[in-house]
């Protein structure tokens, strides 16, 4: 087994998920019997363990102590047959996962679940054979840890309902309490049988929700409810689960009408229309309609979660507002309102508390305690922070924003240069900092007020992803409905809305 060369692995499985998205595409009742096979194919474990020691997470070991330098050390071939071989003879039973808590930004605690190398192979083998079947049924507005889809997606699918011309004008902002620790295994299992009946494969994912929990303290506790964060199958059992509050909202939106006339009727008789946008356990409804009824709404939402899902809204973070007072949504800021000739439009904008983040992360690097560290050292940790954050809102009105946050940068840098030469300005200037520019070597001080801002393509529900492309005609779909009656009615007004 030569995990050297994985071409020829990956493109036998690419093949065989592109003919399980197709058919899962073609009928929607279909159910995938006999799939286990392939889980245990060492072709199917040899790609799995390619995406495994790729990613930078391999360095981190389970309860077992594994990383992927102590796989490589000993033999991965040895490895990859030991697993195998386990599967093969149905003796596989997966470790529980490693605890560790981390702070979120509210103040409270995010407990991952770091599982064993040997159990992320495998999940990772799942993964490989579950994602293409379920991504051919998942609600066309979900965006997270999906194939090809980005945050910048969801927001422009806000920004396309929330515009004048739509008038989708109240935003029910949801998030869901303890999303992944709720998950309830009965339900959750029932939604994956619905398409897959392979027994093995349900009594394995039934093992990996089971394992329980080493904690910090080494404790074993076991998991009765719940999916860890951390596992690389628990963003997939995520999706399936939420599935059921997706197919609950899109059946009250077909419920409206199939196009726009028919919803707009459905209005006149003084009925609200509604459109859900979800990024894993936060989610938007939007509502055009009064606030009393996004108040009915968010309480028929809540209603269903619990009943359907056993989970809670946080109370906290879902309220109900109007697009003209602006919210927050996956950092960005979204609100309605006049541009500087007075012609009202969406803007969006990188969020207050998304800047301070930032802000933070630039002055932790230029501190005290970095200056023992060279300045090719400080640049190599600022400058990614930097490139990041203005690669994920270079799609906002952001331009302001990007000319602040580099004068900070620079003006941080600075103060750390004076802390750390201890010379006058002038020297440090000449001798330091020439052209006032920040350079050791070849590196240099990300300019982040150069980069170029503008409008993200919104691309609806013509999304590819890996198994779809050179399949369907998206180009030529995507052209066809872009000449509706509705969006020749936005086009005229685009150049009235800022992005």
């Amino acid at each position: 087994m030569n995990t050297d060369e994985p071409s020829g692995a990956e493109a036998w499985v690419l093949g065989w998920q592109v003919k399980f998205h197709r058919w899962a595409q073609t009928d929607k009742t279909q159910k995938f019997e006999d799939v286990y096979n392939l889980v245990c194919d060492e072709r199917t474990l040899r790609e799995a363990w390619r995406h495994v020691r790729s990613n930078k997470g391999s360095k981190t070991a389970g309860v077992d102590g594994q990383t992927r330098y102590t796989v490589q050390a000993s033999g991965e071939e040895k490895f990859l047959q030991r697993i195998r071989k386990e599967l093969k003879a149905g003796t596989y039973r997966p470790r529980p996962v490693r605890e560790k808590a981390i702070p979120k930004k509210s103040g409270k605690i995010r407990r991952l679940g770091i599982p064993a190398l040997r159990d992320r192979v495998i999940q990772q083998a799942l993964r490989l054979v579950l994602e293409p079947i379920f991504e051919a049924d998942f609600y066309v507005s979900s965006y997270a840890y999906r194939p090809g889809r980005r945050a910048q997606d969801a927001i422009a699918e806000i920004f396309h309902y929330t515009m004048p011309a739509i008038g989708y004008a109240w935003v029910v902002e949801g998030d869901i309490r303890a999303c992944f620790d709720n998950v309830h295994h009965g339900v959750l299992l029932e939604e994956i049988r619905k398409r897959v009946t392979d027994r093995k494969v349900l009594r394995l994912v039934r093992a990996f929700l089971k394992s329980g929990v080493m904690t910090e303290l080494g404790a074993f506790r076991r998991t009765m409810t719940g999916t860890p964060q951390g596992g690389i199958l628990s963003p997939l059992l995520a999706n399936i689960y939420l599935g059921r509050l997706d197919g609950y909202c899109l059946k009250k939106w077909k419920g409206y009408g199939k196009n726009f006339s028919q919803r707009q009727k459905f209005r006149k008789k003084g009925h609200a229309t509604s459109y859900l946008v979800r990024f894993a356990d936060d989610f938007v409804i939007l509502v055009k309609g009064t606030r009393e009824q996004a108040e009915s709404l968010k309480e028929e939402t809540a209603n269903f979660l619990r009943e359907e899902l056993h989970m809670e809204l946080s109370l906290e973070k879902t309220r109900i507002t109007h697009v003209t007072e602006g919210f927050d949504f996956l950092g960005y800021h979204i609100v309605l309102k006049a541009n500087h000739i007075g012609r009202v439009g969406m803007h969006t904008y990188p969020s207050k508390e998304s800047l301070r983040r930032v802000q933070e992360k630039v002055k932790k690097l230029t501190s005290r305690i970095t200056e023992h560290q060279t300045l090719g050292q400080v640049l190599a940790q600022v400058n990614p922070v930097l490139r990041g954050w203005a690669n994920y809102f270079q799609f906002a009105y952001s331009q302001r924003a990007l000319r602040y946050l580099g004068h900070y940068a620079w003006l941080r840098m600075y103060r750390w240069m004076r802390r750390k030469h201890k010379v006058p300005a002038g020297k440090l200037r000449r001798k330091y900092i020439p052209n006032w520019t920040f350079r050791d070597g070849k590196r240099t001080l990300f300019q982040i007020q150069k980069v170029k801002v503008e409008r993200y393509a919104y691309r609806g529900a013509h999304i590819p992803n890996p198994w779809n492309q050179g399949t369907e005609p998206l180009t030529r779909k995507h052209q066809a409905d872009r000449m509706s009656a509705e969006s020749k009615f936005l086009e005229r007004l685009d150049d009235r809305c800022a992005f």
